[in-house]
């Protein structure tokens, strides 16, 4: 199974990601990582991408899936096409759902990251959650309360595997 961590900036992508990787054993990739020096730097100076900027790095993380047959990855996966284009087979999507004051604290207190809180308009813009017939999308609607272990927890029950490592 390949697994996609979706969501905006500040939604937990990348915490759920690292803790998923650790009691699977799949290897998790960042889909930050894959970004261009210039789209790091447009996002760093608070401009959102365009669909133009994000082609060659979605391109670059579905040759990364495809190159994989177990791993995690976090990438926003906004627009529906961006998930079609990164739609392999045994793929499962999860949205993780964060109220937008939540999403903002979180990116406020975050400044090891290139992406601010500036850039959380654009993001919610370009967000189109879901369809209902996008069957491979789980959606976990997050919470304050909720901590990584209990999204971790929740993750791995909704997709049938086991909590203990």
């Amino acid at each position: 199974m390949r697994l996609i961590l979706m969501g905006v900036s500040g939604s937990g992508k990348t915490t759920l990601g690292q803790d998923l990787a650790q009691r699977t054993g799949w290897p998790f990739l960042d889909g930050d990582d894959f970004h261009t020096p210039q789209a790091r730097a447009k996002m760093a100076a608070g401009l959102g991408l365009s669909d133009e900027d994000r082609q060659p790095w979605l391109l670059r993380l579905r040759a990364e899936l495809l190159a994989r047959s177990q791993m995690i990855l976090a990438c926003s996966s906004l627009r529906r096409s961006y998930r079609d284009l990164l739609r392999v087979p045994d793929t499962r999507f999860i949205f993780l759902d964060v109220p937008p004051h939540l999403l903002l604290t979180r990116l406020q207190q975050r400044d090891d990251h290139y992406a601010h809180a500036d850039l959380l308009p654009s993001q919610l813009q370009t967000l189109e959650p879901p369809d209902r017939d996008e069957a491979d999308v789980l959606t976990l609607h997050i919470t304050p309360q909720d901590s990584p272990s209990d999204l971790t927890r929740l993750t791995l029950a909704a997709l049938g595997l086991p909590y203990a490592r």
